[in-house]
């Protein structure tokens, strides 16, 4: 299922520039294999899933990625650069370029929103220059997801769907070209993930980033996905659109769309 594609420098025939090109990488705790060759694409502009089981490696993927963990073997470029051959600087560089969402928003409660927005802007002054005033680039950022009334407020006043949009507001504002999602929707009653989704899709469109979506909802992966991999005993087991993975017949592609 997994399809093979020509490959010409940093592009692929119809598919455009490459940001993200992971190829054979493996990594191991003890006995457990946990990725055994994982390979994947992200293509300029893209939205990619990846679905796996709990422990099935998507979050040791993403550590390798980022450069927080070393893999046992492998090789990992972002947006050209091959991760294990920059300096610390270099790959701080280059964090700055990659947007986080957390599973669990991940905001400092002893913060303000308008302080949580404003504190990735300390820790990358090369990036921004100097900006004495923050608080036009703060609304910005929350006015895009829609929570500009909420710069005075605390976490422990936000409900679990208005964290989470402060926590993408707070993401966009280093204008990321890639953004990374972990379980975006996770632990949100339905209405509110159906927001959180639309609200991903339109930050796509206005900001043109590439995502990578860890996701375990399929009704996310449906509606954001242009392209799905399946991990699966460390591997990108299936690949190919949520339309034509759903039609599989092969079990352990199956089992993921059961309800």
């Amino acid at each position: 299922m997994i399809r093979e594609k020509q490959i010409s420098g940093n592009t692929e025939t119809g598919k455009g520039e490459i940001i993200i090109h992971i190829k054979d990488l493996y990594k191991r705790f003890g006995d457990n294999q946990v990725l055994n060759g994982f390979n994947l694409k992200l293509y300029k502009g893209e939205n990619l899933v990846v679905m796996g089981k709990s422990g099935s490696g998507k979050s040791v993927m993403i550590k390798c990625l980022v450069g927080l963990m070393k893999p046992d073997s492998g090789y990992i470029s972002v947006m050209g650069k091959e991760i294990k051959l920059l300096d610390r600087t270099t790959l701080d560089i280059l964090r700055s370029e990659i947007g986080f969402l957390f599973q669990g928003s991940a905001l400092y409660d002893s913060m303000t929103v308008r302080e949580n927005l404003e504190f990735p802007m300390r820790r990358h002054k090369e990036k921004l220059g100097i900006i004495k005033d923050t608080t036009p680039l703060v609304l910005e950022a929350l006015e895009s997801v829609g929570l500009a009334d909420a710069i005075d407020l605390m976490p422990e006043e936000l409900s679990g769907g208005m964290k989470r949009r402060v926590a993408l507001a707070r993401t966009l504002i280093l204008r990321p070209k890639i953004i990374l999602y972990d379980e975006p929707t996770s632990g949100l009653d339905p209405i509110t993930a159906k927001e959180i989704i639309e609200l991903m899709r339109n930050i796509q469109i206005q900001y043109g980033t590439s995502s990578l979506i860890i996701t375990h909802d399929v009704d996310c992966a449906r509606v954001i996905s242009e392209r799905m991999i399946l991990l699966v005993d460390g591997i990108n087991y299936a690949e190919g659109t949520y339309d034509e993975l759903v039609k599989s017949k092969d079990p352990k592609v199956e089992a993921f769309f059961k309800k």
